[in-house]
């Protein structure tokens, strides 16, 4: 089923976070940018992902739209370190399209993968090379891109294997549609719907793990290094509730645990779990529906909350997690850095923004925060924030 309320829902706030530690710290922008596809017209604009350049520079990857024709564009803008912008490119889609994820090639391309395709662009902002892969009466359903090698994997309604000019190279037909791969030194794991496959060198399946209970497409994977896969699942019913489940390296189910509804008062929307390793050994589970996030640390031995926190901060879009086990979260207008033990560190607050976009990177002892966010003039535009990492 596909969630058009996850991902086309222009839910508009401006309402400060409430606090849980009043002795967090204050996060306050080192500098904000506003762009645009066009500020000569009107149009909507959001960003969905932002990526740290290891060369010195961060871009995001967001979607301009048309308020006259509804036509979207994927729009790709690169800063320096100190927001200026180095270039903006714009790439044409179709109507009611949007990026859901961008990754970082070793030479400085930017894939970005939206509902329908993939888009490739160079280091200098050109166009290389765009591959439609679904769309026509059923829509599009791409949801997530990872790079490994000489091939870019994309997760649909099947597992697309392009090479890095995007001719493609095979496609895998999994147990059901895909919405998160992910490449670790012991395979290649897919999710969706509530099934997790773990595929080898080749794209042979190796096993494959469906949940008891009917599932959402919603899914992300956090693999360990010994192979142990736990998936975080959007549950079906009761609705906005969750399942998190560790499955060992051959595939076994070594536990399940469910999540309720984050904010049972709450009619808006519900956000996607997220779930990361901490450099600590343990988990971090995150849960939300507008205006409630929730931050579990979970035992991986047992799935027990180890420590959890609740924050009247609103959605989480992104969740990113630093080799000191710290954890951040951007989404809503609250960006929030949080400890290992899920205690709150710092937080800020953006101008009115559009909840359903969001991005967060880590660069040095920055933290640039992307989104859709009124400008001074009332339009909804591109944003990029950079924070000191306090």
């Amino acid at each position: 089923m596909r969630l058009s309320t996850l991902t086309r829902l222009p839910v508009l706030t401006g309402i400060a976070a409430v606090l849980a530690a009043c002795t967090a710290a204050q996060l306050t922008p080192v500098w904000e940018s506003w762009a645009s596809a066009n500020d000569q017209e009107d149009r909507y604009e959001s960003v969905h992902s932002v990526l740290a350049d290891p060369a010195g520079a961060v871009i995001s990857v967001g979607v301009s739209s048309s308020l006259q024709t509804s036509q979207d564009q994927l729009v790709v803008v690169k800063y320096t370190l100190t927001g200026q912008v180095i270039w903006k490119a714009v790439a044409d889609l179709g109507d009611y399209d949007k990026p859901y994820a961008a990754r970082l090639g070793t030479d400085g391309s930017i894939y970005a993968v939206t509902e329908t395709a993939v888009v490739k662009f160079d280091r200098n902002g050109f166009e290389l090379w765009r591959k439609t892969l679904e769309g026509g009466i059923d829509g599009g359903a791409l949801r997530d891109l990872e790079l490994n090698g000489n091939q870019v994997l994309v997760a649909g309604r099947k597992l697309y294997v392009l090479d890095l000019n995007g001719n493609p190279v095979t496609t895998v037909t999994p147990a059901a549609p895909l919405w998160d791969v992910a490449v670790t030194a012991t395979g290649l794991y897919t999710a969706g719907y509530g099934h997790v496959q773990r595929f080898d060198a080749n794209l042979q399946p190796v096993w494959h793990w469906a949940h008891a209970d009917a599932q959402n497409p919603p899914a992300e994977l956090a693999v360990a290094a010994d192979g142990t896969v736990y998936v975080a699942t959007y549950n079906d019913e009761p609705q906005d509730s969750s399942y998190l489940t560790r499955i060992s390296s051959s595939g076994a189910q070594v536990w399940t645990k469910f999540f309720n509804d984050p904010d049972s008062q709450s009619f808006q929307l519900g956000g996607v779990p997220k779930v990361k390793l901490l450099a600590t050994g343990n988990l971090v589970l995150g849960l939300s529906q507008q205006p409630t996030r929730i931050l579990n640390i979970i035992n991986p031995a047992n799935g027990s909350a180890l420590y959890s926190t609740t924050q009247k901060s609103g959605i989480i879009n992104e969740l990113e997690t630093d080799t000191a086990g710290n954890i951040y979260v951007a989404g809503n207008n609250t960006p929030q850095k949080f400890d290992s033990k899920a205690a709150l560190l710092a937080s800020g607050t953006m101008n009115a923004v559009d909840i359903t976009s969001g991005g967060l990177a880590l660069y040095g002892s920055a933290i640039y925060v992307g989104a859709g966010a009124f400008d001074s003039q009332g339009k909804m535009k591109l944003y990029l924030s950079k924070y000191n990492n306090q």
